[in-house]
């Protein structure tokens, strides 16, 4: 009986050391993890257009701008996550202007490629964005003749989709590169504060960004 026992305490162990090493073999293998709540930060250059005759000498003269974008989110599984983000954009690369900003803030969903033994993550994804835009100072001629200056705001919804890639230096966290393109084209216009009556101003924008996700999952 004694002996029954401790040959099955013997298997029992030697079990436990088969498992465990097991686990670990599998968690060396593990190199990416996009479940669970995560937080990005990226550095972004863009550039935007339009077709609007009334923009196009604004933007014909300082089309480019840098960036910041923070966003958090959750991945649902190793496919879908969504996330929350602020993004703020400074086209004042001339120096001529008092203000030249583009600040959106929206939600997103991402799809992600690859799966938890890749190092790499390709995705794509896509947002809907609060936009909103500040020109200080602008001029423009009115119906009359007369030359006017002051301050252009512009607010509206936006759509953006992109794309880009994570590569995770731990399984937790990873570089990324990230293009996105962004359309909109029913913005309130003001200037001064006082309401423009001027339809069908669109704005592009295209940026690219890298940076960094930090993600608060396992630690493989």
């Amino acid at each position: 009986m004694k002996k029954s026992i401790i040959n099955f305490l013997s298997v029992c162990a030697a079990a436990a050391v088969v498992l465990t090493a097991t686990n670990e073999v599998r968690a060396q293998d593990i190199q990416s993890d996009v479940s669970g709540f995560h937080v990005n930060l990226n550095l972004h250059y863009g550039q935007w257009n339009t077709s609007s005759q009334f923009l196009e000498g604004i933007r014909d003269y300082d089309p480019n701008g840098i960036g910041v974008q923070l966003a958090g989110g959750y991945g649902f599984n190793q496919r879908l996550e969504a996330f929350l983000h602020f993004s703020y954009y400074d086209f004042n690369m001339s120096g001529d202007w008092d203000t030249y900003t583009h600040i959106e803030t929206g939600i997103g969903f991402r799809y992600n490629f690859g799966a938890t033994l890749s190092k790499i993550r390709p995705f794509l994804d896509a947002q809907i964005n609060l936009s909103s835009f500040e020109m200080d100072r602008i001029f423009f001629q009115h119906a009359g003749g007369q030359m006017v200056e002051g301050k252009l705001e512009m607010e509206g919804l936006t759509m953006a989709v992109g794309g880009g890639a994570r590569y995770f230096f731990r399984p937790w966290l990873a570089g990324t590169l990230h293009v996105r393109y962004h359309y909109g084209s029913n913005y309130d216009m003001f200037f001064e504060g006082l309401e423009m009556n001027l339809p069908d101003q669109d704005v592009s924008q295209i940026d690219v960004g890298i940076g960094a996700a930090w993600f608060f999952g396992k630690r493989f």
